[in-house]
């Protein structure tokens, strides 16, 4: 019952007269008519006029000049928030408001706790049987205890996740309302519409596409050595070298392995121990796995006791245009923890239409995959080529109320799964950067998501916008971001504005500002996620000029979401950015303002860049760029000048070859092709009178190698030599990476097995100067199919010939190669063929006799060891005979009955008294007859063929 609300009048009346009173008095004062949307949102939840109220939930329209604090206080406590004067509210969270700001108050059902989706489904499937899956918000976590002890047929289909109040459970539509719709501490019901599934592309990245290879080179100690990311899916194959001692076991793993895992795993963290491109952002982290059965954040304290400080999540489930417990859960996750990063894949929806919420019909965007990634507090990641062009599928923004998503985008030519894996690993880089400069402390995620955005490279439409939001990801941009400590944080208050001065020098062409916050979740179903509002300006008190962020139209229709961003205040983002072209050398200012902020002071990150004009740096080829002799390469770089340069390259000191002249520097890329050789190389950019060098990096062809022979104490390992090369560097898998295990100065090598640490070995080839260029594919040498020295030995009959067949591991030591037939009286040679280049030999033996026919290959080494393959055997009758083998035969072993080309023949045995023991058809040229049913003694067969005796005989068993 509502018994109170106004601190200015105290009285207390029937809830039914208080309710027509304040009903009748709100008519009286109505001056405006109520908005449709407002109208239906009163007819669609108001409890009926003459029901007995029980529930303590109103829905409440505060008047337009409500003063904020008062509004602020309501919006802060409301169960739902329709608008910003429109509200589900509990008769405590309203109590002691002046009835003067009171426009409307009605009672209402509890439908107002449903989702749309879950709505619908409580008006289509109330009778189903098939359990569907509810997500479940409640104000007190004893509710989900107290629900879950009275309903134990539930227990196995119920999750808690106890630091949010979030109920998941499977049941039916009508144990969702009987059991969880009208108890009071529920006040949020989600329908998980769909299972979520990978988002595949390809598998295969490029880390010079967005310059994850310079961090590599220029920052060589930053690796994500001490960073723990999670990979919220399914399990990825622990056994995976690339993956190798750097895995954590996690009860939250989920049992089924996929390759869509692994290929996340290595981008985010590969070490490159299969083949350099298997080398991840973040090559030294460690990982754990969380099962997204459940898509919703795991409990705080994983996160914390593992250290696990990004997750990535690349998968999604359907177009929800809504804020629902997902999105709300994560958000509330992220401002619970600030150091944990949740990278999300943008969706590969991106042909698709939304048919809910306030974007429904317009083709191409707000298509995002799953509700989840309406949180604002997460990074969301869309896809671009190499060359920054939007690929299709990957879906586009705005979120359900009009923010911008996604925020940024990165390379995958084919999917967003692998964008989000390599913004995820870039984060954990930054992490360990930031805490190597400040040891006490961690990168909040806000400040994160404020430097990858302030670092992404501007492309399409300028300024932001729904496809690619803030930009593509620049690693080593981040990078120097922090390294250069471009940086502000603090706290605001309400109506309170703090100031930062930063001087701009001349010849600046670009100043980028972001700022960041981690914002206080807003309540399932919000009109509006923002709770928090914080402004961004910026200005140049010398001329008293100044700068809004950059907003985009988020008005629901196409030529409004097409149009480029405009500079005003931001009430939507909890990020916002203005950027300044060729700004006037002076002293700046910063301006961060606490506008409107119902949840209390505002924690913020704030960030700025300076790109300077005329200035051109090589972004790929790196020193760490592998150049393959003979192959197309791309050719990258960051550029400001406004012209065209000439670009050459150098195998040898001072000898410059034309790449092309007149390169479009704005292309910021060009195609080349890699000459035939293998050498280290230079290139260099010529801009007027000016030359820009690149790193030395390498061209060189992968080597082949492959296993020659496994004996008891060593190996042999050989492959194929490369022109102007005479020394070769193996490796071998050590506990995390590959290690250098033998140079050798030809295209072969034994190896002793007892300095073996592993089965997987790699071989590169050393330049003339020293330097060790790529490693080959790693490859198991126990799995090349290589026996000691005979690789295999194998004898085919052919007609009334025996094909023999000799493959050998090596020609390593061997002096002389023989194959032998066995006789009555040993083993005869029939064959010596010369030892040439070749590893295998064939011999065809054309004297068969009748029966079985065994043959051996015999290799002599040079110090005298004599090796022999196994016995293979031939078996042979000529036409129109049959042999039966052995005779006499032991009983319950098989008799063989060998023919040459079976015709409709057919075996009977009698015992000595005439007596058919056995008839068998022929059907192959070995046909095996079973003597287990038959006694000891004598028997005679005989073969029949159409009707005649062809062949008889008699045998014996033991």
């Amino acid at each position: 019952m509502f018994k109170e609300f106004s601190q200015y009048n105290t009285y207390i009346m029937l809830e039914k007269t208080l309710f027509s009173f304040f009903y009748i008095l709100l008519v009286i004062n109505l001056v405006v008519a109520q908005a449709p949307s407002t109208e239906s949102i009163f007819n669609k939840y108001q409890a009926s006029s003459n029901a007995h109220f029980q529930s303590p939930y109103y829905l409440l329209e505060v008047n337009k000049l409500t003063p904020k604090l008062i509004t602020n206080s309501i919006a802060l406590k409301a169960n739902r928030k329709f608008s910003d004067d429109l509200f589900i509210v509990s008769a405590s969270s309203i109590k002691g408001i002046n009835n003067n700001y009171i426009k409307k108050l009605n009672a209402v059902t509890n439908n107002w706790k449903l989702s749309a989706a879950a709505e619908i489904s409580l008006v289509k499937d109330v009778d189903a049987v098939t359990p569907l899956h509810f997500q479940i918000w409640c104000t007190k976590m004893e509710t989900a205890e107290r629900l879950l002890a009275l309903h134990k047929n539930l227990k196995n289909n119920f999750f808690i996740l106890r630091e949010q109040n979030i109920i998941s459970v499977f049941c039916t539509v009508r144990q969702m309302q009987d059991v969880f719709l009208n108890e009071e501490e529920v006040v949020s019901i989600d329908l998980i519409t769909a299972k979520p599934t990978e988002e595949l592309g390809i598998p295969g990245f490029d880390l010079t596409a967005n310059k994850i290879n310079m961090v590599h080179s220029q920052y060589p100690a930053i690796n994500g050595q001490g960073k723990q990311v999670s990979i919220k899916e399914d399990y990825y194959d622990t056994t995976d070298i690339d993956l190798k001692g750097r895995y954590a076991a996690s009860p939250l793993a989920s049992d089924n392995i996929t390759n869509h895992a692994n290929f996340m795993a290595t981008i985010i963290a590969g070490a490159g121990n299969s083949i350099y491109y298997a080398r991840g952002a973040a090559d030294h982290a460690h990982l754990s796995s969380s099962s997204f059965k459940l898509v919703l954040p795991d409990a705080d304290a994983s996160y914390l006791n593992n250290n696990i400080t990004v997750q990535n999540h690349s998968y999604g489930t359907d177009l929800e245009n809504n804020y629902g417990v997902s999105a709300m859960a994560f958000d509330k996750n992220a401002h619970n923890n600030e150091g944990l990063l949740h990278v999300f894949s943008s969706g590969n929806s991106g042909n698709k239409t939304s048919t809910t919420g306030n974007y429904t019909g317009i083709e191409g965007y707000a298509n995002l995959t799953g509700n989840f990634k309406m949180a604002k507090n997460i990074l969301v990641v869309g896809a671009v080529d190499s060359f920054g062009n939007v690929v299709p599928l990957s879906s586009k923004g705005p979120a359900y109320d009009g923010r911008i998503k996604p925020e940024l985008v990165a390379f995958q030519k084919n999917g967003t799964s692998e964008a989000a894996a390599l913004v995820s690993g870039t984060a954990l880089l930054l992490q360990q950067y930031y805490t190597n400069l400040h040891p006490q402390n961690e990168l909040p995620s806000a400040l994160a998501k404020a430097i990858l955005i302030n670092s992404a490279d501007d492309i399409s439409t300028p300024g932001p916008d729904f496809k690619t939001g803030y930009g593509n990801l620049n690693a080593v941009k981040a990078m120097d971001l922090i390294r250069d400590n471009h940086i502000f944080s603090g706290e605001i208050r309400q109506d309170s504005t703090q100031i930062f001065s930063i001087l701009i020098p001349a010849n600046i062409a670009l100043l980028k500002v972001t700022l960041a916050w981690n914002d206080t979740a807003a309540s399932p179903m919000a009109n509006k996620a923002l709770v928090n509002d914080v402004d961004l300006e910026v200005a140049l008190p010398a001329n008293t000029q100044s700068w809004q962020p950059w907003v985009l139209n988020s008005f629901a229709n196409i030529d409004s979401l097409n149009s480029p961003a405009v500079r005003k205040k931001d009430s939507l983002n909890n990020v916002e950015q203005v950027t300044i072209e060729n700004p006037i050398p002076g002293n700046y200012q910063l301006k961060i303002k606490g506008y409107n902020l119902p949840a209390g002071n505002q924690k913020y990150h704030l960030v700025y860049s300076l790109d300077s004009a005329n200035k051109f740096a090589w972004q790929a080829p790196d020193s760490t760029t592998l150049l393959q002799a003979g192959t197309h390469a791309i050719l990258r770089w960051q550029n400001s000048f406004n012209q065209s340069g000439r670009i050459e390259y150098s195998v040898a000191p001072n000898q410059w070859q034309l790449i092309a002249d007149n390169a479009d520097l704005k292309k910021s890329y060009f195609y080349w092709d890699v000459p035939d050789t293998i050498s280290q190389v230079l290139l260099r950019m010529k801009i007027g009178n000016d030359y820009f060098y690149s790193d030395t990096c390498t061209i060189t062809t992968l080597l082949k190698p492959t296993t020659g022979f496994i004996c008891g104490d060593s190996i042999l390992i050989y492959w194929n030599k490369l022109k102007s090369i005479s020394r070769y560097q193996i490796y071998q898998l050590g506990d995390k990476f590959m290690e250098p295990l033998l140079i050798v100065s030809d295209t072969i090598a034994v190896i002793s097995k007892n300095i073996l640490k592993d089965k997987y070995l790699a071989v590169a080839p050393v330049l003339n100067n020293g330097i060790t260029a790529f490693k080959s594919y790693a490859f198991n040498y126990t799995m090349q199919g290589a026996a000691c020295f005979i690789s295999s030995f194998y004898a085919n009959k052919k007609d009334a010939t025996a094909q023999l067949n000799l493959l050998l591991g090596t020609l390593t030591n061997i002096v002389a190669i023989s194959f032998e037939k066995q006789s009555v009286t040993g083993y005869i040679t029939i064959n010596t063929p010369l030892i040439g280049n070749q590893l295998n030999y064939t011999y065809t033996y054309g004297l068969l006799q009748p029966g079985i026919n065994n043959f051996r290959a015999k290799i002599v080494l040079a110090n005298g060891l004599v090796i022999y393959s196994k016995l293979e055997a031939v078996y042979y009758a000529a036409p129109g005979k049959y042999v039966l083998l052995p005779v006499p035969v032991q009983r319950n072993n098989n008799i063989t009955l060998i023919s040459s080309i079976p015709d409709g023949e057919s075996i009977t045995l009698m015992d000595v008294l005439g007596k058919i023991v056995l008839t068998q058809k022929i059907v192959a040229t070995q046909e095996f007859i079973k003597t287990a049913a038959l006694q000891s003694g004598q028997y005679f067969y005989r073969i029949n063929k159409k009707g005649m005796v062809v062949a008889s005989g008699k045998l014996i068993i033991l």
